[in-house]
């Protein structure tokens, strides 16, 4: 007689399709399921009781920056699993990790705020080559994998604004085929970003349409989320059109502030009016109106140009230090592209949330006002103090910072998206310093507080949009659904209990509610204890 590996018994289970509930029993057997009833007819060597539980797929998060964390060790490796994320879709925002050589030093130390400084030795001169070692580390969770179009161009034309050549064109296109055809799902765009923001529209849809002839999709970071928010949706959808590529629009939302701004229904009917006009388009959102990105950020697009190396030297000249502090105001320039954080959030709303050198460890945590030693001064001589220590800041770090915006979007905006049905919920963690809580909390708060609190959607629906929504938009075989053939990638949580703490100053806060999350039919966590970190597997595109 067959002996289960683990029956998960008295739960109630949610298949990931959306349908109604039902109590049932869970077996599963070499990280398979492989019976579902009332009563299993075999034994079981680890009996879980999932009574006044229920019981899911295995969460995917659409939008993650962990694309290192499998190289990592410590507590960082557990910010997926904790939460019930079992799959997460890494490469986000055009900040790819591969193709790498010895010369892009500049795109490493560009993307250390967001992806972590490890491994120490970087060698993915290929995109296959990434996968490949990627795929011997002991993961966490599953991963799959999109090529980042930042990584591809600054292999061929680095970090400074270039139009590339019709033969720079083609050697981007070859290294995005190559990446399809070793299993990346996708392309990502990061257009707010270096290089991303230098690259023209015809750009993007030739690299769009190599990705289209695959079956994969394109995941945008859209040029700008403000004042240009319109013109930035338009050339996304366009893209997508013209090339006939699957759409996902990250993140996708404007800012609370509408001097900045639009509300989420114009950004919803955009979207609407495109889907009617046969572009395949969804989009993903966090649950959280503070944001977190690179601190040079802030800075206008002339500042960033070339990355770190030209932006020290930006920012040590006295003249154009000068001309920053004209800028970084309530207002600032129109510049096409710039989202001006300042702007819109002020000083006392960015925080500091990791740097790299120990003697910059304490402006962790800390405003860009608490950065200033309290003394009486006029708001404009204190507005030229905080941008001298800001830039001192990423002169000493060789910009490896990153920050929190707090108040950033509106609480209506958030909840206007997340009930529409083409949503989907990333967490965009990013996994250095005083991590935003997002990291570690996203799905957790999403059900706690969306679902079950503001009842936005019943359960049935609310675990469809974090499984069986997301695996089928991403092509992935046996996820994201509880069916006899699956992979054993589920959670058990209490309904009653799940959510999680939003503390900005203490980023390892532990989500409540998840008892149990098994990946691959491993039992990763156990009554809210890590078993494992080690039973992910790498998930590869299949047309």
């Amino acid at each position: 007689m067959l002996v289960l590996d683990i029956a998960i018994t008295g739960g109630l289970v949610l298949d990931g399709t959306g349908n109604p509930p039902s109590q049932t029993n869970v077996g599963i057997k070499d990280g398979i399921i492989v019976e579902i009833g009332k009563s299993l007819s075999t034994e079981a060597g680890l009996i879980i009781d999932a009574t006044h539980q229920m019981v899911t797929p295995g969460f995917i998060d659409v939008h993650s920056h962990c694309d290192l964390v499998p190289f990592m060790s410590g507590s960082i490796r557990e910010s997926r699993i904790r939460q019930g994320v079992t799959t997460e879709l890494v490469g986000q925002c055009g900040l790819g990790s591969a193709p790498y050589k010895e010369a892009m030093q500049d795109w490493r130390n560009y993307l250390t705020p967001i992806l972590g400084n490890r491994p120490q030795n970087w060698n993915w001169p290929d995109f296959s080559t990434f996968m490949s070692d990627l795929n011997i580390q002991r993961m966490p969770n599953n991963s799959a994998v999109l090529i980042g179009h930042g990584a591809v161009r600054a292999h061929v034309l680095g970090l400074k604004n270039i139009y590339p050549s019709t033969k720079e064109l083609t050697t981007m296109s070859r290294i995005v085929e190559e990446a399809m055809s070793h299993g990346a799902l996708g392309i990502s765009y990061g257009l707010a970003y270096l290089p991303g923001m230098f690259a023209p529209k015809q750009e993007l849809i030739a690299l769009s349409s190599v990705v289209a002839a695959h079956n994969g999709i394109m995941m945008i970071h859209i040029r700008s989320h403000s004042r240009q928010v319109r013109e930035a949706m338009t050339e996304a959808l366009a893209i997508a059109k013209e090339s006939g590529v699957k759409l996902q629009i990250s993140h996708m939302r404007s800012y609370g502030n509408l001097t900045f701004g639009i509300t989420a229904q114009e950004l919803i009917e955009m979207v609407e009016q495109a889907k009617f006009e046969g572009v395949d388009v969804t989009f993903d959102e966090h649950p959280y109106q503070a944001g977190s990105t690179l601190l040079s950020q802030i800075l206008p697009p002339w500042a960033k140009e070339g990355g770190s190396p030209e932006i020290v030297r930006r920012l040590k000249d006295p003249q154009l230090r000068a001309r920053l502090k004209k800028e970084l105001t309530d207002q600032g320039p129109d510049y096409p592209g710039w989202d001006n954080f300042v702007g819109m959030v002020g000083w006392s709303n960015i925080m500091i949330s990791s740097t790299f050198k120990q003697q910059n460890k304490w402006a962790e945590g800390q405003s860009a006002v608490q950065l200033v030693p309290r003394t009486c001064l006029a708001p404009t001589e204190l507005d030229a103090k905080i941008i001298d220590q800001i830039a001192e800041l990423l002169i000493s770090e060789d910009c490896r910072c990153s920050m929190v915006m707090h108040n950033l979007f509106a609480e209506e905006d958030i909840v206007a998206l997340i009930k529409h049905p083409l949503c989907q919920i990333g967490s965009d963690g990013i996994p250095t310093g005083k991590s935003h809580p997002r990291l570690y909390g996203t799905y957790p708060k999403f059900l706690g507080e969306y679902v079950r609190d503001k009842k936005l959607m019943t359960w049935a629906e609310g675990i469809k949009r974090i499984t069986g929504d997301p695996a089928r938009r991403l092509n992935l075989i046996n996820k994201g659904f509880i069916k006899t053939g699956y992979c054993a990638d589920l959670v058990v949580f209490d309904p009653e209990k799940i959510n999680a703490p939003e503390d900005y100053t203490k980023s390892f806060n532990l989500p409540i509610g998840v008892n149990f999350t098994l990946v691959n039919g491993h039992v990763a966590v156990s009554n809210g204890e890590i078993l494992t970190t080690e039973a992910g597997k790498l998930i590869y595109h299949t047309i």
